[in-house]
């Protein structure tokens, strides 16, 4: 997740990693969530720091953005 310094779970191995742009779009967030150090942390969103660069894993954003969605939806009003 968030700079992982070790090794990710065997299942996440094969998959590909995306960058801000990609993650912006596939999940309809605005673009500077994900590019922003700031938004990242204060949103939570699990990201890794690869040679300086921000990468993201879609499994993990989906995961996040269901979790996110649920603490962030408004209440009912009766």
């Amino acid at each position: 997740m968030t700079n992982e310094k070790h090794n990710p779970p065997a299942d996440l191995v094969g998959e590909a990693m995306i960058d801000a742009r990609e993650a912006s779009f596939a999940l309809r967030l605005p673009y500077y969530w994900f590019s922003d150090q700031a938004m990242r942390k204060a949103k939570r969103i699990p990201h890794y720091e690869i040679g300086g660069l921000i990468r993201y894993r879609m499994s993990e954003l989906t995961a996040w953005a269901q979790t996110a969605t649920v603490r962030e939806a408004p209440k009912e009003v009766e």
